[in-house]
């Protein structure tokens, strides 16, 4: 078996793995790079983007663009492999991007919305083989919904690919079980290490942040929060520290039918994703889509708009300019609030357009940071190589700092820093 990182041994997001045995090979990720980062050209890689596929395969640990958004850049008939809920998230997602107005922008991911319909889908523990390799998911919390670890079997070698995971979600505490039913004579451990240098990065749990919303949702009566619309468990919490806290949950149709997907294809295991779509509780607490109440879906009018500030409401927004009238008029009373609940980095203004637009949409209102990191801290990380015990150790990928494995684990197994498109022999 021999294993080769293309790109991600010295930066998050953009990663690519090959695992080749027996002439068979099976990627993980194929995703854009995270803007602002130092542009890294690919050259053609055999199997992937170029040559023969015949005995090749993409598997996909989650739907962020990172991991997910070069998909269109593959040889046309290679098979991918992604979740099964994530397709459906994912999809919705781009068929939005797809009627953006930037005709380039909208070209790319109308090409992503084709290639999403030849894409096939996967569960937890579902054995997928690529001639004499086999790929296990393993089902984990991250901040992208129905996201995987996987297993990789050849040669008589196992190795772990972690994804992007953490221990301080709503579903983390099943992350450690589930190596130790699962990952067990493990090999070699390919391990994200996005917040190897943030120690502040997941100060709080999710639940924990989902009772400080509902803290503040009692204590303002107008709440808006800007969310990446596809944080799953995040909007989710909002709308139960909603509920709890007796205000109104509103979101346009977009964001809605993300919502319906999730809860159509998870409730059975959790009522945490069950929402009441029909709006039948009363009077507090409701759910509103503003298109179905046949609003404007940036607006109040009417009856509703009465009907909310009586009660009050938590409103999700996006940096759209669209939302930009309703939030101004409502954040002139004191009752009012904006929470910015992503990654602080996207607030540096200078780094890329995407900052710069973030920031001039979000400077005319005060606003109350509340977030929590998607990724592992450095606690979940050692817990997690203590519990697989990899015998031959750990090769680094998705951080800006590779390094720090050696600095922070050393004591537990060894630490393989790899640099992008070495071949790593796998004995």
């Amino acid at each position: 078996m021999k294993l080769t990182i293309h790109r991600g041994t010295n930066q998050i997001g953009g990663c690519i793995t090959e695992i080749e045995s027996s002439g068979y090979k099976i990627f993980i990720d194929f995703g854009e790079q995270l803007p602002g980062t130092e542009i890294k050209e690919l050259n053609p890689i055999d199997g992937l983007t170029c040559g023969d596929i015949s005995k090749s395969a993409l598997f996909i640990t989650h739907y962020h663009g990172d991991h997910i958004g070069k998909i269109c850049d593959t040889v046309v008939d290679l098979p991918i492999y992604v979740g099964k809920t994530a397709l459906k998230i994912f999809s919705c997602l781009e068929s939005r991007l797809s009627y953006i107005p930037d005709p380039n922008e909208s070209e790319k991911h109308k090409k992503i919305v084709e290639r999403i319909k030849t894409i096939n889908t996967f569960e937890q523990l579902q054995k997928i083989r690529i001639g004499e390799i086999t790929v296990t998911p393993l089902l984990i919390d991250h901040s992208a919904f129905d996201a995987y670890m996987f297993i990789i079997d050849a040669d008589n070698k196992r190795i772990l690919h972690t994804g992007d995971f953490r221990g301080h979600g709503f579903r983390s505490k099943g992350l450690i079980p589930t190596l130790k039913s699962y990952a067990k004579n493990i090999d070699y451990i390919i391990s994200e290490g996005s917040n190897i240098q943030r120690p502040n990065a997941t100060i709080q749990t999710e639940q924990e942040l989902q009772k400080d919303f509902e803290l503040q949702f009692k204590n303002n009566k107008y709440n808006f929060v800007l969310v990446s619309s596809t944080n799953i468990d995040r909007i989710f919490a909002l709308y139960h520290a909603s509920k709890n806290a007796k205000r109104c949950f509103v979101c346009d149709s977009y964001q809605t039918s993300i919502l319906k997907i999730v809860s159509e294809n998870h409730k059975q295991f959790t009522k945490f994703y069950d929402i009441d779509f029909n709006q039948t509780r009363s009077p507090v607490g409701r759910f509103f889509d503003l298109k179905r109440q046949g609003q404007n879906p940036f607006s109040f009018d009417g009856k509703l708009k009465t009907y909310l500030e009586k009660y009050g409401f938590c409103m999700l927004i996006r940096s759209n300019d669209s939302f930009q009238p309703l939030i101004t008029e409502y954040a002139k009373s004191i009752d009012s609030k904006v929470f910015y609940s992503l990654w602080n980095g996207y607030l540096d203004s200078k780094k890329t357009a995407f900052n710069e637009s973030l920031y001039n949409f979000l400077k005319p209102y005060e606003i109350e940071y509340m977030h929590t990191s998607g990724h592992a801290d450095l606690e979940t990380l050692k817990t997690v190589f203590e519990t697989v015990k990899p015998k031959g150790g750990i090769i680094p990928i998705h951080t800006e700092a590779p390094d720090k494995f050696q600095e922070l684990f050393h004591e537990q197994t060894t630490i393989i820093p790899l640099h992008d498109r070495d071949v790593f022999d796998v004995k």
